[in-house]
C-alpha cells in the first residue's frame, strides 16, 4: 500500500475494523488526485462526482462575499476529508467551493467506485458515514465557535488548534476565516 492510500485506511480504521484483505480492495478504489494551489475540487452549483482525503497539502471551504471575494469558512488539511458528503451521497449541486491554498494530494473516489466498493464491502458505508459525520461535526464546532467568540479568542485559538495550517496559508485567508479585516488581524498579531 502506498503512503497515501495507508494514511486513508489508518483513518478509516479509527471508525471501524478493516481486515487487511478488506484494506486491499478499498486501496483498489481509490485514485491519487494532484490539485494545484489555487485550483478547485469542488465549485458552487456544481455535483459532487468525488469524495476525498487529503493526504499532503491545504485546502479550503469558501463561499463568495457579495463583492465577488472568495471568503474562507473552514481550513482543511492532512487527514480531513475533501469533498461535499450530502452532494455526494445525493448527486445534488453543492452549495460548497473547495479550493486547494497549497498544492495538494487528494486520495479520492468516484460515486460509481464507491458504490462498486460498497458492493463488495458492505461495512465501508457505514464506516465512511461515521467518518464523514465526525468530520462534519468537527466543522460545526469550529463555526459555532467562530461566531461565539471576539476577534482576539477566536486568534488564539486557531492558533491553538490548527498550527500545522497558520504559516501555510496566507493572512488575508485567516482573516476571512476569522470574520475580520486583515489590518485588524494584523494589529492582533502585533499585540501579542
Amino acid at each position: 500500500m502506498d503512503k497515501p492510500i495507508a494514511s486513508l485506511i489508518r483513518h478509516l480504521r479509527k471508525f471501524g475494523h478493516i481486515p487487511d484483505d478488506r484494506a486491499r480492495l478499498i486501496e483498489g478504489y481509490f485514485a491519487l488526485e494532484l490539485v494545484p494551489g489555487g485550483g478547485f475540487y469542488l465549485r458552487e452549483n456544481k455535483v459532487s462526482y468525488h469524495s476525498g482525503f487529503i493526504a499532503e497539502g491545504v485546502m479550503r471551504y469558501c463561499n463568495i462575499g457579495v463583492d465577488g471575494e472568495l471568503l474562507t469558512c473552514y481550513f482543511v488539511a492532512e487527514n480531513d476529508l475533501a469533498g461535499d458528503p450530502e452532494s455526494f451521497a445525493r448527486q445534488t449541486p453543492s452549495k460548497l467551493i473547495l479550493q486547494a491554498v497549497t498544492d495538494t494530494l487528494v486520495v479520492t473516489i468516484s460515486r460509481d467506485r464507491y458504490e462498486a466498493l460498497i458492493a463488495r464491502f458492505p461495512e465501508f458505508e457505514r464506516i465512511a458515514a461515521q467518518m464523514a459525520q465526525a468530520f462534519m461535526t468537527s466543522l460545526i464546532n469550529q463555526r459555532s465557535f467562530l461566531l461565539n467568540n471576539d476577534a482576539k479568542s477566536k486568534y488564539l485559538h486557531f492558533l491553538e488548534h490548527f498550527p500545522h495550517i497558520l504559516n501555510r496559508v496566507p493572512l488575508g485567508m485567516v482573516a476571512t476565516y476569522l470574520g475580520i479585516k486583515q489590518q485588524s488581524l494584523s494589529r492582533l498579531r502585533a499585540g501579542l
